[in-house]
């Protein structure tokens, strides 16, 4: 599955609502389509690394090494996960309809059309993100706040804390949400999904000609999806603990 891939977009409509109170999550298979470099899964008798081939399921917890970066398939639900550089993610089964719960560090998530009507969610310590079909990047800092950067489609934003509305945030646009308050008004990004997968963040400007990134340089990106704990959970259920350090651009 191409990661610059054109996708059809609907926005989950009800994100923290569903008919039955108390459905059960389900568990998939997560292949592990790449790795560079280093990624485990930790396990109480120990660590145990994973190269390209391995299959792993719901509810384990794996982490990248530095500098390096994996990829995730659950080919059940038409999603794929880019782990960057330093990054500790938990295959989620404790709450229906989420894939992954991001712990820290940074990953690009791609979700291409699904016919069945089943939410696709990815949880941080601070929000909950909920899409039908979309490409965006997703960061975790050391204090829980969670950095959202779209590149195509639409992604529903809500506080894991229920603290405020859901917003939506469309292809190009960026936000932040604090753990325990509302999620921050989208704003603008220039951000191309290789820029995010080398580091780059939609708050930081480098000057122009010191050899980085600069946001506002013509032709310095391609389009947006271009190339170039104890609380309540999503369905009211417990919330597990997050946070760590944040995690560097894959490398």
């Amino acid at each position: 599955m191409s990661w610059k891939q054109t996708l059809t977009v609907t926005a989950a409509a009800a994100l923290l609502v569903a008919a039955d109170p108390t459905p059960l999550p389900q568990s998939f298979d997560y292949s592990v389509v790449a790795v560079k470099r280093k990624l485990f899964c930790e396990r109480p008798t120990g660590d145990v690394r994973l190269d390209a081939g391995a299959v792993v399921r719901s509810g384990d917890l794996l982490r990248t090494g530095w500098r390096s970066n994996a990829e995730l398939e659950v080919a059940q639900r038409a999603s794929r996960f880019r782990l960057g550089s330093s990054t500790r993610v938990r295959l989620a089964h404790e709450y229906p309809g989420v894939l992954l719960e991001v712990q820290k560090g940074r990953v690009r998530a791609l979700f291409a059309p699904f016919s069945e009507d089943a939410q696709r969610l990815v949880i941080t310590p601070s929000a909950v993100l909920a899409v039908r079909g979309t490409e965006y990047g997703v960061e975790v800092a050391k204090s829980g706040t969670t950095t959202l950067v779209v590149f195509a489609g639409v992604v529903d934003v809500t506080d894991r804390y229920r603290a405020g509305e859901t917003i939506q945030v469309g292809a190009g646009q960026s936000t932040r949400v604090q753990p325990g308050r509302p999620p921050e008004p989208p704003r603008q990004h220039r951000l191309s999904a290789d820029d995010w997968d080398a580091g780059h963040r939609p708050d930081v400007v480098t000057r122009p000609g010191a050899g980085g990134f600069d946001p506002g340089a013509p032709g310095s990106m391609g389009a947006p999806g271009g190339s170039g704990a104890g609380q309540s959970g999503p369905t009211g259920s417990r919330q597990p603990t997050g946070g760590g350090k944040k995690g560097r651009g894959g490398g």
